[in-house]
């Protein structure tokens, strides 16, 4: 990457950043563009530059929150120590964590969280997606190990993922403490390994 396109990225990173806590103190609608460049202690015709409007920006938002999680999957998946039931579980509890302590101090950040599910569920769609195919890895470690006996990995995952959306999704996070949140996912995890074990 030339060293132009690096600077430019990381501008469009602190964009983001800024973005993200405006979002979480003001909300999505509240904010304008102004109020970000300010942030960003640029003009606003210069924020143009990097992003057309605040809806990108939100988009980018969401985008990069969502990928967030899926590289905290994959360092789960990558950790040779734990077993894939603890894997699955680390699944539900670290997200949980994660997604905790994005969204449950700040209440306006569910504004973004609703923006993206009304005008991109492309990018919640193709973020579920990615989710799956990671849960489909662990439940595929556990039947290669014979901790797991999941005739159909793919089916299994997507029950699975739905099972576990309290713990994994924004929209839970600021309506329930976290206390409730992580003795439920312990629980439902449990039950879950109950009944995929081989």
């Amino acid at each position: 990457m030339k060293l132009a396109e690096e600077t430019t990225e990381a501008i469009k990173q602190d964009i983001l950043d800024k973005a993200f806590v405006r979002f979480g103190h003001y909300g999505f609608g509240k904010t304008t563009m102004v109020e970000i460049a300010k942030d960003c202690d640029m003009s606003a015709g210069n924020l143009y530059r990097y992003f057309e409007s605040k809806k990108e920006i939100g988009a980018g938002c969401a985008q990069r929150c969502m990928q967030q999680k899926l590289e905290l999957v994959r360092e789960i998946i990558r950790n040779n120590k734990l077993t894939p039931e603890k894997k699955l579980q680390r699944f539900a509890l670290d997200v949980l964590d994660f997604m905790h302590g994005q969204f449950a101090d700040h209440p306006p950040i569910m504004e973004l969280v609703d923006f993206i599910t009304r005008e991109h569920w492309e990018i919640v769609s193709e973020y579920m997606e990615k989710e799956k195919a990671l849960l489909s890895e662990i439940l595929s470690e556990g039947n290669r190990s014979g901790d797991f006996n999941v005739p159909d990995v793919l089916e299994s995952a997507k029950w699975i993922q739905a099972a576990l959306i309290k713990f994994i999704a924004p929209r839970y996070m600021d309506a329930f403490s976290y206390e409730d949140l992580k003795k439920e996912a312990l629980g439902t995890t449990q039950l879950l390994i109950k009944g995929i074990k081989a």
